[in-house]
């Protein structure tokens, strides 16, 4: 049998939500400053990027990762897109059903979205080689310890654990402007609202921002949230209207993350570059108090 070459570390039905009309995506690469079109296919994926040498080798199957995540996708493309659908049609405040079972898959789903990228996985290679003081290791080693970290029931369990017990908020967004995505999407902010990070997402208050849709936020706040009386919110949509000036700002998110790509269904990336170039400065650094 053929195996999959092409393995996604963004899954194509999640992509394929952010289309144009024609199917298509806009995007920008951070990188090389350049905007193409593509389809979902071709974007967020690497070749053999779960292909793991060492299990062939013992006579396993090299695509166990690959299979694995696309159980879970498979699960989470269901309940979320049922999620999409009633979002559309709900009234603010109204709650949608999700169960517990629900609750579990999909926070495992956002859990190992935000380890299984090629950000993870860079950021994981730059770590091996710098302890160890030699050049960046190979790609195989780097395979290795990714799948090392995806498979730490520990590391794992504990993100999806704190996910879970946040209360989950959505948001309808009903302007022309549409949420974007990138190739790492789950972000997450300080709960002062004034960061995103990649790095201390454990700390009091920070919360998960995912857009569900180009039409569609979830954002998962812990339960040591400063925001108070949010638990009467979990499961519901927000009462809050969404302004073009909040779409720019949650867009801000999905540039910070992008390992390379931000997506979107249209082309217009132009706040995006501009927030680009603050990324590293103290430009919106908390102003101190006289």
């Amino acid at each position: 049998m053929n195996e999959p070459k092409r393995h996604h570390y963004v899954p194509r039905f999640y992509l394929r939500r952010f289309t144009n009309t024609n199917g298509q995506l806009w995007i920008w690469d951070r990188h090389r400053d350049k905007i193409f079109l593509t389809t979902p296919e071709k974007v967020a994926a690497e070749n053999h990027f779960y292909h793991q040498a060492d299990l062939l080798a013992h006579g396993h199957d090299p695509l166990t990762m690959e299979k694995q995540l696309a159980e879970i996708e498979t699960d989470t493309a269901a309940i979320t897109g049922q999620w999409v659908d009633w979002l559309r049609q709900t009234e603010p405040r109204k709650q949608i059903e999700i169960p517990p079972i629900n609750r579990e898959i999909v926070a495992l789903f956002l859990a190992l979205q935000f380890l299984r990228t090629a950000d993870t996985r860079e950021i994981l290679s730059l770590v091996a080689g710098a302890a160890e003081a030699k050049a960046p290791i190979t790609t195989q080693e780097a395979r290795r310890l990714h799948t090392e970290l995806l498979w730490d029931e520990e590391t794992v369990n504990r993100l999806a654990k704190r996910i879970t017990g946040c209360v989950w908020i959505f948001a309808r967004n009903k302007t022309a402007k549409p949420y974007a995505t990138s190739d790492n999407p789950v972000a997450f902010r300080t709960g002062d609202n004034l960061q995103w990070v990649k790095r201390g997402i454990y700390a009091p208050g920070t919360y998960v921002v995912y857009p569900l849709a180009p039409d569609i936020m979830m954002y998962c706040h812990p339960k040591d949230s400063p925001f108070d009386r949010l638990e009467q919110f979990d499961r519901a949509l927000s009462p809050v209207e969404i302004t073009s000036s909040l779409i720019s700002s949650e867009n801000s998110a999905q540039v910070f993350m992008a390992s390379r790509f931000v997506i979107s269904p249209c082309n217009d990336f132009e706040e995006a570059k501009q927030f680009a170039k603050t990324i590293g400065t103290d430009t919106y650094k908390p102003q101190s108090q006289p």
